[in-house]
């Protein structure tokens, strides 16, 4: 109850100086600990408002850190699995960086929240825009990846398979290579193409030995290889 009193108490004066001191520096750190206050106090909705204002208070005195604050805010909702209010944030970065790698990363970040939260049309729909709109951003290979196990959720091998074929084939230095293959390999398992599904493990257990796949694909291997030389001299019977 103390606690309680003492964040009411920091939240009113926070409110009084944003309110006395609109046009200068204060305000936006003023902003900051009305967010945070009431997100102490389980009062979302003000909390969305107070730091929406904190962020544009931030963009007429540095965008870049404007940006930071917003990925920071993103992330911890999303570890917090607060992904509602992750989505309602991105859509807010977006709104206010809707090119250059900050558009890159909240709209690939928005796909993966939709994905978290099984709405796989959305997260389709934005994937495909980051890799259609950012090849060579830093983001495009995850979202490939991403997109490629929205794909897997709505039983679609085929579609899997030719994405992450093609993000397989930029090379053993493309980053999430490994995810990829282990991937593929799996989309190949789950289309019951036993034979491609086995080459991709085995390729995953060669080419990215350090991988933390490789357990699990040494596993696979093993096991497609018996259940395949037992198919075979089930034929030959």
């Amino acid at each position: 109850m103390a606690l309680r009193e003492r964040y009411e108490a920091l939240l009113a004066d926070a409110s009084a100086v944003a309110e006395a001191h609109a046009a200068s520096p204060d305000a936006a750190r003023a902003c900051w600990v009305i967010a945070r206050c009431c997100e102490a106090l389980g009062k979302h909705p003000e909390k969305e408002a107070a730091f929406e204002r904190y962020i544009g208070l931030l963009m007429a005195q540095s965008k870049d850190r404007a940006a930071a604050e917003l990925r920071a805010e993103v992330e911890a909702l999303v570890a917090r699995r607060e992904l509602f209010a992750a989505t309602k944030l991105l859509r807010l970065m977006l709104a206010r960086f809707p090119d250059g790698p900050e558009g890159a990363y909240a709209l690939y970040r928005l796909g993966a929240c939709y994905l978290l939260m099984d709405h796989f049309g959305d997260a389709t729909a934005a994937l495909r825009e980051v890799i259609e709109k950012w090849p060579d951003s830093p983001v495009a290979a995850q979202a490939s990846l991403r997109l490629a196990r929205a794909n897997v959720a709505q039983n679609k091998p085929g579609d899997t398979v030719a994405l992450l074929e093609a993000l397989v084939a930029k090379g053993p230095d493309a980053p999430g290579r490994d995810a990829a293959l282990f991937d593929l390999a799996m989309a190949h398992y789950l289309a019951r193409d036993f034979y491609s599904a086995l080459v991709a493990f085995q390729r995953l257990v060669r080419e990215a030995p350090s991988s933390p796949y490789v357990p699990i694909a040494r596993a696979a291997v093993a096991k497609l290889r018996n259940d395949l030389l037992a198919r075979i001299s089930a034929t030959e019977k």
